[in-house]
Order: C-alpha cells, then structure tokens, then sequence
C-alpha cells in the first residue's frame, strides 16, 4: 500500500508514534515533535513535511486496524498513542499526494506538468494545489502568504491521467519533491 504515496518501490519506511490528542491518516503529511512523536504537518505554521505517512501491509499495524480496512480506497487512520508508518521525503524523489478534494464550494484544482504545488489544509486534511490557486473565498495560496496557508513540495513530475478524463479533485499527484527541501 506504501506505493499508493511513492512512486519508488525501494524507498524503506520509518515507524511513528502519533502525538496524544491527534488523528493521522494514510496519505497525510506529517512533522517530528522532536520528542519521538508525531503531527499532520501545519501550513499555517509554514512547517516542512519530514515524511508522509503509509500503509505498510507486512507491518504489525495490519494486526490493530485488519477489521477497519475493508475497501482498497478505505483510508487507515491513527490516534494519538498508535503506532503508523511514514517514508521519510529525504529518501524518496516522488510522492503522490491526495489533491484538494470537492467540497462543493472550492473550484477544481489544476495539475499541469512541471506547475509548482503545495500543500494545504483547507478541508481538514493534507491535500494539495498548485501554486496560486484560488478558492471560493477568494483566498490564493502560495509563497506570498496571503490568506491560504500553503506550503511549496515541488512540482508536478507528469500530468496526472486522472485530469484527461475526468476531474482533478481527490487523486494522487505524481510530484517531484524540492531538492532544496529534502537534500538527500
């Protein structure tokens, strides 16, 4: 499952405890606590991503959430106190992550190959745009810290199949992280 979030299969994950009082799911982004836990990563505070969490199938989470994960899109979710999986960005290239996905108000996302995106928090999770989106607020997200807090990742590494036949809410973004972020 670790493949639905990276675009290289050889990549070796890292295991988390998640922070007392927080919820992380599968594909979010996420930052170290400096004390051996961790946190969805926080665009409002311009925090840098150290890795994006996982599902590892042959990990011992199966074991604690087998009865939760009932269909191939389901998405696991962690509690404060629990043990995840995350692949560390420094040691990957690519990523996938969730785009902004429909919440009927936002217009959609565009993902064209090689636009700058990042990510954001505008429906309580991880997800991303790309530079200089505007929601229905009329709020733009990008480097000029306007009103959308948003954090750059990189840039969109091919244009997603997704944004050809259908719509551009809620699919993965093949992305090509910064290099000046996550130095390897």
């Amino acid at each position: 499952m670790a493949l639905l979030y990276i675009d290289e299969a050889d990549a070796s994950l890292n295991r988390g405890e998640v922070a007392s009082g927080e919820t992380i799911q599968e594909g979010e982004l996420v930052v170290s606590n400096g004390d051996g836990t961790y946190s969805t990563a926080d665009p409002s505070a311009s925090e840098t991503p150290i890795g994006i969490v996982v599902h590892d199938p042959e990990g011992d989470s199966i074991v604690e959430h087998d009865e939760d994960y009932v269909d191939y899109d389901d998405l696991w979710t962690y509690e404060g106190g629990e043990n995840f999986y995350y692949q560390p960005l420094a040691s990957v290239d690519n990523i996938m992550p969730s785009s902004l996905s429909d919440n009927g108000t936002d217009p959609e996302p565009s993902f064209l190959e090689g636009a700058i995106v990042g990510y954001v928090n505008i429906n309580g999770q991880t997800e991303i745009v790309q530079e200089g989106y505007t929601d229905d607020a009329g709020d733009t997200y990008n480097d000029d810290a306007g009103a959308g807090d948003w954090v750059a990742l990189g840039r969109v590494d091919q244009r997603p199949q997704e944004t050809r036949i259908g719509n551009a809410y809620g699919i993965r973004i093949p992305t090509r992280l910064d290099s000046d972020l996550y130095a390897q």
